[in-house]
């Protein structure tokens, strides 16, 4: 089961995806740029979703959704 949190990672990282490929357009950046903000913006009401786990793999390694998942199961382990 996936929770609210997991899934704004989820559409975070695929909005900041989005954001890396659009490199010649600025408005489909710009575009996907704020979508990404508005999805970290949803995610600092849950505390603590960057220190550990898919989260940090997300925000602060700048991983995609399914690499920052196998990361954490790895750890896990």
């Amino acid at each position: 089961m996936i929770s609210n949190v997991d899934y704004l990672i989820q559409k975070y990282a695929e909005a900041r995806e989005k954001v890396n490929n659009a490199m010649g357009d600025r408005d489909y950046r710009n575009y996907w740029q704020g979508i990404m903000d508005t999805y970290h913006s949803l995610l600092t009401y849950f505390d603590g979703w960057a220190d550990g786990g898919t989260g940090f793999y997300v925000f602060n390694e700048g991983m995609n959704y399914d690499e920052a998942l196998a990361q954490t199961a790895k750890t896990l382990k």
